[in-house]
């Protein structure tokens, strides 16, 4: 399954988001991804994929491009 696809069944299931609207050009803001959402976003990210997100890094994530590009990143090596 694309990162994208589990993204957003995550954001659809736990964070009230419609599937429409979580693109990779929405902004996390736009979506109402709370920070403590965001932590909890990678957390499961973390689970699921095996990939470390520092507060540091989840800080920096402005779109869901940014999301997915760091976990694809750090699957292909290259995190």
């Amino acid at each position: 399954m694309r990162v994208l696809d589990v993204l957003t069944a995550l954001f659809c299931r736990n964070y009230g988001c419609e599937p429409e609207d979580v693109r990779m050009d929405a902004t996390l803001d736009d979506l109402n991804i709370a920070p403590h959402e965001r932590k909890d976003m990678a957390v499961f990210l973390g689970e699921m994929y095996g990939v470390s997100i520092d507060d540091e890094t989840l800080d920096g994530f402005v779109t869901v491009e940014d999301v997915v590009g760091f976990v694809e990143d750090d699957l292909n090596g290259k995190g």
